[in-house]
């Protein structure tokens, strides 16, 4: 019987061990991937980004597809684009420095490009480091907290990117925390730094690619994201099915990454993380009692085990939920209650001197409250309005939502609009003169409709020039802040019998994409403007990026609209409604595209789309720098006339491309 039941117990242990090792797995990774990265997807789906480019890709070890490729060898072997340079970010592009160590520029053994560090002699790429470089490739694992420095390496790229005339591709990765948990203090601009390059709380609840949005709304970079596919708000790392790659030396495993915020924030306080942020504690403390402080404060998703360190008392961190799992909030309830234990000295900033302790927290409220003895409920009190703000204003940059993005939800679209229906000052649109009644357009016909947008410029009398040479109307779409100073070249337009609409008067997305009533502020001040100078206000419009364009979902008000509902189907009706008729387009030409275009290649846009199509709406733009499609424009001409295509100005009978009803 002895033997029996010690065979049981051995039995038993075995059986336990083994749970044991599937549930840690359970909790680093499943076996297949379930989600695309934006690194598997950009040669598949999105290699016009990179096609023909001299490219630089700021990476580091982390820069892997979901099989494990790295984004260096990958794009090394894509034989259309040319890679120039690497650039890495702390801890080297192999990711082996340690924390804040100085990291040296040199070149590249195995492909022979030179490998330059954003964490060496400058944070930020150079002028030199740029040079004959036409994009750089963003593709960094990210882990959620605003002062891990992989995402402030990302703003300073776009920085660069906007300074030196750069394009910036973010191939979009996870936050392995998930889109949900947003907490902590929110970074004042006074104490910006390297561990916090924007306003951002300490957990941000965003991805690479969201907070690249975030970022542009100061910078303005032209810039690229390629999102995920699979993805949603509530995914954290351990749904993704990827397998976690060492970010850092700090951080080799995905509870490492759960534990950051939760046990190292206490800079310079003496409360420190140990066995890479799953312990935290310090001298002077009972680890029973901070344990007992902490399991009765109600933090989701974690429970803490005491356990002393040698002179340090402090608490094993024990997940138990990580979706529930609060890293940011837990980390100031760590402070707070460790503080009440041993009443640590809270490093203070003076003057323009910020220690690094108020750099982490973003502010020096967290200090002061520490310092007051306030608890840690109250100190959540203290800056919960501010990240309220955030959450709401975090909502126009969001890429990802509860349903995965794949085919048919895809983030990225075409971006079509259509010419603005004349307004009056009262904001109606004008009762036009009558005309006579006109045939109706026989659908059998050949005929194009060539649109300019975004003019006048400096190129839009080339254009009239090309046209009035070769007998040919079109109709511009007009921005009405480009206006003033070429109040001839709109006059000409008019006189030589093109078709005028509008366009908006700014083209800024983030104010004409508000509110319904916004956009039609704006468009009818632009219409205003092309009425002053032609007489007739246009009934014909375009939408700044198109009627489907989903930059507005950014721009949206989110008191209004929700992340399930877009603004876009209320404003194509309101316009139905003021009697304004829109034009989409079925042929691009390509001169507004990221990825670049050339004389060549917007007529083969031309030549193509003839192929198909009976009647096409084609779309280019006479703003400024956009020479190569003056010189591409009688080659279109000729093309069209060539397959026997008549040409005819868009008006209220004509054929129409909408790409929201």
């Amino acid at each position: 019987m002895r033997k029996r039941t010690s065979g049981l117990k051995k039995e038993l242990l075995v059986l336990i061990a083994a749970m044991l090792l599937v549930f840690a797995t359970a909790f680093e990774t499943y076996a297949v991937p379930k989600v695309s990265l934006g690194d598997d997807l950009l040669i598949s789906k999105y290699h016009h980004f990179i096609d023909g480019k001299k490219i630089g890709i700021v990476t580091n070890q982390t820069g892997v597809n979901s099989q494990g490729a790295s984004i260096i060898d990958v794009l090394f072997k894509y034989p259309k684009t040319n890679v120039v340079a690497l650039f890495g970010p702390e801890h080297g592009i192999d990711g082996k420095a340690p924390a804040g160590a100085y990291v040296e520029s040199y070149t590249d053994s195995k492909y022979k490009v030179p490998v330059y560090s954003l964490y060496g002699k400058t944070r930020m790429p150079t002028e030199e480091m740029l040079k004959g470089l036409d994009s750089l490739v963003f593709d960094m694992q990210d882990i959620g907290a605003r002062s891990y420095t992989y995402i402030s390496t990302l703003q300073y790229c776009m920085q660069a990117a906007k300074k030196h005339g750069k394009q910036i591709v973010v191939l979009d990765r996870p936050n392995p925390l998930g889109g949900t948990i947003v907490d902590g203090p929110v970074l004042e601009d006074k104490f910006a730094s390297f561990v916090g390059v924007d306003n951002l709380p300490m957990a941000h609840g965003m991805t690479a690619g969201e907070l690249a949005y975030f970022f542009n709304r100061k910078i303005g970079a032209d810039l690229a994201v390629v999102p995920m596919e699979g993805y949603t708000r509530n995914t954290i790392w351990q749904d993704t099915g990827l397998r976690w790659v060492q970010s850092s030396p700090n951080i080799p495993d995905i509870t490492s990454v759960f534990g950051y915020m939760a046990t190292g924030l206490g800079e310079g306080t003496g409360i420190t993380q140990a066995d890479k942020f799953k312990w935290v504690g310090g001298k002077g403390i009972n680890s029973q009692t901070l344990a007992n402080l902490l399991n009765n404060a109600g933090l989701k998703g974690v429970s803490f085990t005491p356990e002393q360190r040698g002179s340090a008392g402090g608490v094993r961190l024990m997940i138990t939920d990580p979706r529930t799992f609060n890293p940011a909030k837990t980390g100031i309830y760590v402070l707070g209650y460790a503080h009440s234990l041993n009443h640590f000295a809270v490093p203070k900033s003076t003057g323009g001197d910020i220690v690094m302790f108020d750099k982490i927290m973003g502010t020096d409220q967290i200090g002061k409250s520490l310092e007051q003895g306030l608890t840690p409920q109250q100190i959540e009190v203290g800056y919960a309005e501010v990240l309220a703000k955030f959450k709401e204003e975090r909502k126009k940059y969001l890429i990802y939502g509860d349903v995965p993005l794949g085919a048919g939800n895809s983030p990225a679209g075409p971006a079509l609009v259509t010419a603005p229906p004349a307004a009056s000052q009262t904001g109606k649109p004008t009762a036009q003169p009558p005309k006579p009644p006109q045939p109706k357009p026989d659908p059998n016909a050949k005929v194009a409709y060539l649109t300019f947008d975004d003019g006048p410029s400096v190129n839009t009398p080339k254009i009239l020039d090309i046209l009035k040479e070769n007998q040919v109307k079109a109709t511009f779409f007009v921005v009405g802040r480009n206006i003033k100073g070429r109040e001839a070249i709109l006059k000409r337009e008019v006189d030589e019998g093109h078709a005028v609409g509008g366009h908006t008067f700014s083209h800024d997305y983030n104010l004409v994409y508000k509110s319904v009533d916004g956009f039609f502020k704006d468009l009818e001040a632009g219409n205003k403007a092309i009425e002053q100078v032609t007489g007739v206000a246009p009934t014909l419009i375009r939408f700044p990026g198109g009627s489907n364009n989903t930059v507005s979902k950014h721009a949206q008000d989110p008191g209004k609209y929700g992340k399930n509902k877009w603004i876009m189907p209320d404003i194509v009706k309101e316009a139905e409604k003021r009697g304004y008729r829109h034009f989409d387009w079925n042929v691009s030409i390509g001169d507004a595209s990221a990825k670049g275009y050339t004389v060549e290649s917007a007529v083969q846009s031309v030549v193509k789309a003839t192929k198909n199509n009976k009647q096409v709406i084609i779309l280019m733009h006479d703003g400024v720098g956009k020479e190569k499609t003056v010189q591409a424009l009688p080659k279109i001409i000729q093309t069209l006339k060539a397959e026997g295509y008549s040409f005819e100005v868009l008006g209220h009978e004509s054929f129409q491309v909408s790409f929201l009803k």
